[in-house]
């Protein structure tokens, strides 16, 4: 008898249980619901209001590693920033976070992943002329996470070529274009040779490493701040930046695709 009256109180045991279940589940997802609210933006009139004010490098990194934004910045960007008071490391970590945002966003790219429709994760687009005018500096985002035509990583900027050139193409290196346009050539003729070129030693300059780690890029913030400052063209400094990044992206999709097929997988 005793047994018997015993046997109700299971089933009420476990609708207590799975209604508990259900309520901790219900709190996991409102949970997750604000962990997936957009990240506000940190505009780039932010970095150039701090640079200005005298804020130290260290400082004004440490505000855009923390907001996680990355800047899909074109080549000439850089001269205009440093001309703006941005400091070379700044610029370089400028740089750095946008090659690795189009590192990841070629992983995705190769492994079927995504970042959705989460605007503020993708590399968001600036117009620095704005700032002469009192703006933020930054320009449409609204359909970065909407970019994608199947020849590139979804969210890449549609300036960057969807491949680098032909892998038979003659090599040029970014010492050999600063010196060319030091000598003379014209703006129309370096592009023409930089179209017609594989840009050479800008991709895994510090080794391959091991995957899932970021490299440095080989093409730096600085470095295109110097070439601007040293004379370069401002359109010969963004196709640089597009060669560059689609050189990326060509060396990123190779390197993903061997994941998992031996570390001495021909790249």
């Amino acid at each position: 008898m005793q047994v018997a009256s015993m046997k109700p109180m299971f089933p009420v045991f476990r609708g207590f249980s799975s209604l508990a279940l259900l309520v901790a589940v219900a709190a996991a997802g409102l949970s997750g619901c604000s962990v997936l609210t957009p990240r506000p933006t940190m505009p780039i009139s932010e970095v150039v209001d701090l640079s200005q004010t005298g804020a130290p490098p260290a400082q004004v990194i440490s505000k855009v590693r923390t907001s996680k934004t990355s800047y899909a910045l074109r080549g000439s960007d850089f001269p205009a920033l440093a001309e703006a008071g941005v400091a070379p490391e700044v610029l370089d970590r400028l740089q750095q976070s946008f090659v690795d945002s189009v590192d990841l966003l070629t992983r995705y790219w190769v492994l079927g992943e995504s970042l959705g429709g989460c605007t503020t994760c993708y590399p968001q687009p600036v117009d620095l002329a704005a700032l002469q005018a009192g703006g933020s500096g930054m320009a449409d985002a609204s359909g970065v996470h909407r970019i994608s035509d199947f020849s590139r990583p979804r969210g890449i900027p549609t300036w960057v070529p969807s491949n680098p050139g032909r892998p038979t193409a003659p090599g040029i290196t970014v010492g050999e274009v600063a010196k060319l346009a030091q000598q003379g050539m014209t703006a129309e003729a370096l592009l023409q040779r930089i179209h017609g070129s594989r840009l050479h030693d800008v991709v895994a300059t510090g080794g391959f490493g091991t995957i899932g780690t970021t490299m440095p890029a080989g093409l730096s913030g600085s470095q295109l701040a110097t070439l601007g400052e040293s004379g370069v063209p401002a359109p010969v400094l963004d196709a640089l930046q597009e060669k560059f990044l689609a050189e990326w992206v060509a060396f990123a999709r190779l390197r993903y695709q061997s994941l998992g097929k031996g570390s001495r997988q021909p790249l």
